[in-house]
């Protein structure tokens, strides 16, 4: 009789589940129709196509629950979908004998027109398993003036599967119309410090990396010498620079360090945007001002540390022998790759005071073969998974544009400071307040686009 149970009324419950989910998808897919112009005719459509499927609510055994939007599945929340949920209860045929007097069966549908969905957001990490593609621990206040979305399911983390993490005394504050925060995977929202403040949804949709076929841009020839701009008497051009006593190349790439010896500290330098084979570093008080366009590292990273600073500026007019008299301007690309003889390095860059760390974004005129990387201010490449590190400890530091890091994890640290951003598409994320704040502003940045049509659920 068990057998017979199991025989009889498990195939009574696969037949019935059948048939309300073709109901089901039939009723989503006419209301879908009407979704985006009358979501009352949308309704009423779906209930009609149900019932013609034998589905009725009046039906004590049946019930037929449609939702516009869609409150489940990868598309919760989000205007222009409909929702078709059937459940029903069937009598046993043998499952009485072990306590099972009767069923029930439920599905779900969830469908739309065609449409073009655009999702703006300020964080998107692109990793598709990784435990907690966004970590937020620590404390302070980390501030998102647009959504913020985790394509991880968490699969990496075992069990639970975090795609999305807050805990400690840190503080999200989304500030946006819909302040969402969105995970394929679950959310993590604990600590001392206050929940967040976005709608929390889990078992969303990835969103597609709006970059995604936004070519690399063509390696250019080796940057111009640094030109000095301190006051008193010039010195030399650091010998590992271009135009240096030991200039990188290609083949024999050197890191142009401008605090080269001790003589160099605290000294000043305009750069020029081109090749640097062996990357750059900035520290021990000196600065670089970087005039416009585009600074392809060949390896060795670009590290700005120990009192360091960077500072873009439109022309070399703009560049004063002090960083305060000068004034920020022009835009720069950071494109961070590798050489055959170099091997990729760490963006490094501390707004540690007295340091100042003031980017602007790539923007040139229409016309120009770089016009495609315009509002983006680093871009990391492709096959190099290697950290990208702003911090914005004890000052003020502020990045203009997109940061986009593919492959690459980014660390956002405030540390007492405030490093401020406009938009960060990376691979995973680990932020830390540190007691101070980090902004996302969103006022530059692409938006994620989805087309959808029929059946989705």
């Amino acid at each position: 009789m068990i057998i017979a149970a199991a025989a009889f009324d498990v195939g009574m419950v696969l037949t019935e589940r059948r048939d309300e989910q073709n109901a089901a998808d039939a009723a989503a897919l006419a209301g879908a129709r009407y979704v985006l112009t009358d979501p009352v005719k949308a309704e009423a459509t779906a209930r009609r196509i149900a019932q013609i499927n034998g589905f009725d609510d009046a039906d004590p055994n049946e019930v037929v629950t449609v939702h516009i939007p869609a409150i489940s599945g990868r598309y919760a929340g989000f205007p222009g979908f409909i929702q078709v949920d059937i459940q029903g209860t069937r009598p046993s045929i043998f499952g009485g004998i072990i306590g099972q007097s009767d069923w029930a069966v439920g599905v779900m549908a969830v469908a739309t027109n065609r449409q073009d969905l655009i999702f703006p957001f300020s964080m998107l990490a692109l990793n598709p398993t990784a435990c907690k593609a966004i970590q937020v621990s620590g404390t302070g206040l980390i501030q998102a003036f647009a959504n913020i979305q985790s394509n991880s399911n968490g699969s990496d983390c075992g069990t639970p599967p975090y795609g999305f993490s807050r805990t400690g005394g840190s503080t999200i504050d989304v500030i946006a119309d819909d302040a969402t925060c969105r995970s394929v995977g679950l959310i993590q929202d604990q600590g001392s410090g206050p929940p967040m403040t976005c709608d929390k949804v889990e078992n969303s949709f990835a969103l597609p990396d709006p970059l995604r076929n936004l070519p690399a841009p063509t390696k250019p020839p080796i940057a111009a010498a640094p030109v000095w701009k301190g006051s008193g008497a010039a010195l030399a051009v650091p010998k590992n620079c271009p135009g240096g006593s030991q200039p990188p190349t290609e083949l024999v790439p050197r890191t142009c360090k401008l605090a080269a010896s001790g003589a160099y500290k605290d000294t000043l330098w305009l750069l020029s945007p081109g090749l640097y084979p062996g990357g750059i570093d900035v520290s021990n008080g000196t600065v670089a001002y970087l005039l416009p366009g585009i600074y392809w590292i060949g390896g060795g990273g670009l590290s700005e540390s120990t009192g360091g600073s960077i500072f873009t500026v439109a022309n070399a007019t703009d560049a004063k022998p002090t960083v305060a008299a000068s004034t920020w301007g022009g835009g720069v690309m950071i494109y961070n790759s590798q050489l055959p003889t170099s091997a990729a390095g760490v963006i490094d860059m501390n707004g540690n005071a007295p340091t100042t760390l003031k980017l602007k974004a790539l923007d040139v005129p229409a016309g120009d073969p770089n016009e495609q990387y315009n509002n983006i201010v680093i871009f990391q490449d492709r096959t190099v998974a290697t950290d990208v590190r702003l911090n914005g400890a004890g000052s003020i530091a502020e990045v203009e544009g997109i940061v986009y890091v593919p492959k690459g994890h980014v660390q956002l640290n405030g540390n007492g400071g405030t490093l401020i951003l406009d938009q960060v598409i990376a691979d995973t994320y680990t932020i830390n307040g540190g007691g101070g704040t980090i902004k996302v502003l969103r006022n530059t940045g692409v938006d994620a686009h989805i087309s959808a049509a029929g059946l989705v659920d």
